[in-house]
């Protein structure tokens, strides 16, 4: 008697566990369909006193770079993935920090020396904060 009703437990508690697997198995399947990938145009908007050349594009998240040829850089990345302006590796000496900025089908990255782009960062949103 008592192993029949295990049995019957476990075939209810399966066939619920089956139906609720069913019930949000579209729920499930929408978060696993790969991002879209979107072409990406990165112009180069050099305020520095150095060449274009020593910068390049960069997704920091994907491990990927590509170099501005006549001030455009172009990569295919996922929708909801960064880009920011970093060094190339050609030029080791030289140091340049930026903030990530969201992808879209066109992107302007600054090149300002004079201007840490933390600072320019946290000055924008101030500004954006406390206007009047």
């Amino acid at each position: 008697m008592k192993l029949a009703l295990t049995l019957t437990s476990i075939c209810l508690l399966i066939a619920g566990l089956s139906g609720l697997f069913w019930f949000f198995m579209p729920v499930f399947s929408n978060n696993f369909d790969p991002p879209k990938i979107i072409m990406v145009k990165a112009t180069l908007e050099n305020r520095c006193s150095v060449i274009d050349e020593t910068f390049v594009a960069e997704a920091p998240e994907q491990g990927r770079r590509a170099p501005f040829r006549d001030g455009v850089a172009i990569m295919r990345l996922p929708e909801g993935a960064k880009i920011q302006l970093a060094v190339s590796s050609a030029y080791p000496a030289f140091r340049y920090d930026d903030v990530p900025q969201p992808v879209a089908p066109n992107v302007t990255l600054i090149a300002d020396c004079d201007v840490s782009p933390r600072l320019r960062s946290i000055f924008g949103s101030m500004k954006e904060t406390f206007k009047q």
